[in-house]
C-alpha cells in the first residue's frame, strides 16, 4: 500500500474486497466474481482542496460558503478558536489523483499530455447502489440541520443535481482528467454527484484490469458524520458486519476443532473492530483542517493518524464485553469514541463520564485535584458536536455505571 497524506493506493485483492464490502456488499460479489481479474484501487478522504468551488470557501472568514462540510458556521469559528488558524480556503476544484496511479492503471499523465477524456481508455461506471445517499434529498437534509443556505441559486438547484441512474447495477458516464485531478464541467453527471460529496466523505476508484477490457468504477462513502446529522443508521455498514459474523457463525458450524474457532473468531472480531476505528477515525477527521489529523475529543491532544494513531484509542461507551451489549451495539459507530489513551484508560475503568449536558464528571478519586486534571488536559469543555443524540443515549448507560462503581468505591 503506498500512503501519502490524504490518498491511499491497495494493490492486494483480498484487501480491496474487505474495504468494499464495507461499502457496497453488490460490488464485493462482484470482485470475488472475476478470478481471472487484477484489481487496483486508491481512495482519498475528501479534502477542502478536493470540493467542488460552489461548496466551499476561496476567501478568509467566509464560513457560510463552506456548504459542504458536515459543521455549521459556528463551529467552524471554534475550530479557529481552538487551532489558532483562519479557516481553510482553496481554489483548486478537481479531486486530485496520486501521480503513481497512472502508471499503475496505463493511463497517461495530464502533467505530460493534455486534460483528456478517461473514456478514451476504458468505461467509466458509477455503481448505482453506492449512491443513495449522494442526492439532493439528503444533501438539504444535511444543509437543513445544519442552517446552510445557498446563495448562488444556479449552482444549487437541487431539482436538477440527481445523476440519471441506468436500469443496470451501473451507470456509465463520461470523466475527464486534468493536471490537477479529475472532473471538468462538460462532465455533466459527474458534475451533479460533486454537489453531494462533502468534506471528509470517501472518494473511491476500483479498476479492474484484466486481458480482455479495463474499468474504472466509482464507489463514495459518507463520513460518518453524515448519518448522526440526518438520524439514519448506515444500512451498509450494518451489512457488512452482520455478513462477517454470519460467515463466522457459519464457518465455526463446519468445524469441529474448538481451538480453530477460537482463532477464527479472534481474526473476525479484529475484522470488525478495525472496521469500526477507521470510521471513528474517519469521522473525526471530518473535524479537522490538516489531512489525515484526528483530535481527542475530550483532551483536544491532535496527531496524524495514519502516522501517530496509537496515541489513540477507539473507546467503547457500552463496553465490548458487558453482556447487556449486543452484537449491533459493538459495532455501532455511536457507541465508540476516539480519545487519546490516558483519557480512554479513565473513561474506561468509569473514573471520568459525561453528563446531561455534554460536561465531564470526574470520580471523587481526583475531582479535586485540579492540577492532575491539567496535567490530562481534562479542564476545557468537551467537543460537543461528537455527541450526537444516540451517543448521549450511550452515555446515559455508561453515566448510570459510574454512579454505581462511584458507591463501590466509597465503600472499599
Amino acid at each position: 500500500m503506498s500512503i501519502n497524506r490524504d490518498s491511499f493506493i491497495l494493490e492486494q485483492k483480498d484487501e480491496i474486497a474487505d474495504f468494499i464490502a464495507k461499502i457496497s456488499y453488490d460490488m464485493y460479489e462482484y470482485i470475488q466474481s472475476k478470478p481471472e481479474s487484477r484489481f487496483v484501487m486508491f481512495y482519498k478522504y475528501l479534502t477542502h482542496s478536493d470540493l467542488a468551488t460552489f461548496g466551499k470557501a476561496t476567501k478568509k472568514d467566509s464560513h457560510s460558503k463552506n456548504l459542504l462540510y458536515y459543521i455549521d458556521e459556528q463551529e467552524m469559528k471554534n475550530i479557529e478558536d481552538i487551532t489558532g488558524k483562519p479557516f481553510q480556503t482553496a481554489h483548486q476544484s478537481c479531486i486530485g489523483l496520486k501521480k503513481e496511479l497512472y502508471r499503475i492503471v496505463g493511463l497517461p499523465d495530464p502533467r505530460d499530455d493534455m486534460p483528456y477524456s478517461i473514456n478514451e481508455y476504458m468505461p467509466v461506471l458509477l455503481i448505482n447502489q453506492n449512491l443513495k445517499y449522494f442526492t439532493s434529498q439528503y444533501t438539504k437534509r444535511v444543509f437543513d440541520k445544519l442552517n446552510k443556505v445557498p446563495t448562488n441559486r444556479a449552482a444549487w438547484n437541487f431539482p436538477y443535481l440527481n445523476v440519471n441512474l441506468s436500469a443496470d447495477k451501473f451507470t456509465p458516464i463520461d470523466l475527464h482528467v486534468a493536471v490537477h485531478g479529475l472532473g471538468m464541467q462538460q462532465d455533466i453527471e459527474f458534475h451533479k454527484l460533486r454537489h453531494h460529496m462533502f468534506k471528509g466523505d470517501t472518494f473511491i476508484l476500483l479498476f479492474e484490469l484484466s486481458a480482455q477490457e479495463k474499468k474504472m468504477f466509482i464507489l463514495l462513502e459518507k463520513n460518518p458524520a453524515f448519518f448522526s446529522i440526518i438520524g439514519e443508521s448506515n444500512k451498509a455498514y450494518e451489512e457488512y458486519q452482520h455478513k462477517v459474523r454470519s460467515r463466522q457463525i457459519r464457518q465455526a458450524v463446519l468445524k469441529d476443532n474448538a481451538i480453530d474457532d477460537l482463532q477464527r473468531f479472534d481474526a473476525v472480531t479484529r475484522q470488525q473492530q478495525s472496521a469500526w476505528r477507521r470510521m471513528l477515525a474517519n469521522e473525526m477527521m471530518g473535524y479537522t483542517q490538516v489531512n489525515d489529523q484526528v483530535f481527542c475529543p475530550f483532551t483536544y491532544i491532535t496527531a496524524n493518524f495514519e502516522q501517530l494513531g496509537a496515541l489513540f484509542v477507539a473507546s467503547h461507551i457500552k463496553g465490548f464485553s458487558d453482556k447487556a451489549t449486543t452484537d449491533e451495539e459493538k459495532y455501532d459507530i455511536n457507541n465508540g469514541l476516539l480519545l487519546c489513551a490516558n483519557a480512554d484508560a479513565l473513561f474506561d475503568k468509569h473514573l471520568i463520564t459525561v453528563n446531561e449536558n455534554k460536561e465531564l464528571i470526574f470520580s471523587f478519586l481526583l475531582d479535586g485535584d485540579m492540577v492532575l486534571k491539567h496535567q490530562l488536559l481534562l479542564l476545557q469543555p468537551i467537543f460537543k458536536p461528537i455527541l450526537n443524540e444516540k451517543r448521549m443515549q450511550y452515555l446515559a448507560y455508561h453515566r448510570r455505571i459510574f454512579f454505581e462503581k462511584e458507591e463501590q468505591r466509597k465503600h472499599d
